[in-house]
């Protein structure tokens, strides 16, 4: 939800205006009269009205983004659909259901993510930390499942190994995912590395202190040298990589 505070000679002409402008129908607002207008004494001495509009630009998104959805897929020749919206804060799903769902994906979901990335630019869901996500009968709820088991097993065996196992570069989405789902993996801590939109997920066995084996500061253990007698204090041990970090 947002507000605005829109002025005008009328509290009826500033919203109207600021409907106009925006080219937002008047559906999706409410607004409250803060300052009546006063036209003043032969044109002097005149003020505007002030108007607090509250905008419901969440559902306003949710509608024009399904609106050029279903545009951009009749251009491609794709008649036969139906679209489902979903809200998952912050981001608003849209779950195509078609007989050409496979076409839709592509290989390696090729297909769907061209979609989302058009659909993202297209509408321009501004100052949001959301976006639209497109998916085809729930291929990318099924995709990031299997992560998500391929993930806790893979977490499971570098418990019992000691040895970090590092996964295929994955979108953030699917990230955030995979953490929250390896919180509950005792023993063990995940790590993204890499830059940009892709970014690998590194999952590492924790020490019995809780910290990383490859990461953060190592516990200091002063060493028992009898060839030196002259009582030093030994240097604390230097940081040599960053701690986990998660998206």
């Amino acid at each position: 939800m947002k507000y605005f505070e829109i002025e005008g000679k009328t509290a009826e002409e500033a919203v109207a205006n600021f409907l106009s402008e925006n080219n937002i129908p008047k559906d999706f607002i409410t607004y409250e009269t803060l300052e009546a207008g006063s036209k003043g004494f032969l044109g002097f001495g005149g003020k505007n009205a002030l108007v607090k509009i509250k905008f419901n630009d969440v559902e306003f998104f949710k509608r024009k983004g399904r609106l050029v959805l279903s545009e951009l897929l009749e251009r491609a020749g794709f008649h036969e659909i139906t679209i489902e919206t979903k809200f998952r804060h912050p981001d608003v799903i849209y779950n195509i259901i078609s007989p050409d769902s496979k076409l839709l994906i592509g290989k390696n979901a090729q297909m769907l993510d061209a979609m989302q990335f058009l659909l993202n630019r297209m509408v321009g869901w501004d100052d949001n930390e959301g976006t639209f996500i497109v998916d085809v009968e729930d291929y990318r709820d099924r995709v990031v499942e299997q992560l998500k088991d391929k993930a806790i097993k893979l977490a499971k065996t570098v418990r019992r190994t000691g040895k970090p196992i590092k996964m295929a570069p994955m979108v953030t989405m699917v990230r955030k995912e995979i953490h929250i789902a390896l919180k509950q993996i005792k023993g063990i801590s995940t790590v993204s590395k890499g830059e940009g939109h892709l970014k690998e997920i590194l999952i590492v066995p924790e020490r019995k202190g809780g910290a990383p084996r490859d990461g953060g500061r190592r516990p200091f253990r002063p060493r028992n040298d009898n060839r030196d007698n002259n009582n030093s204090t030994p240097e604390a041990p230097k940081e040599d990589a960053e701690g986990t970090q998660e998206d």
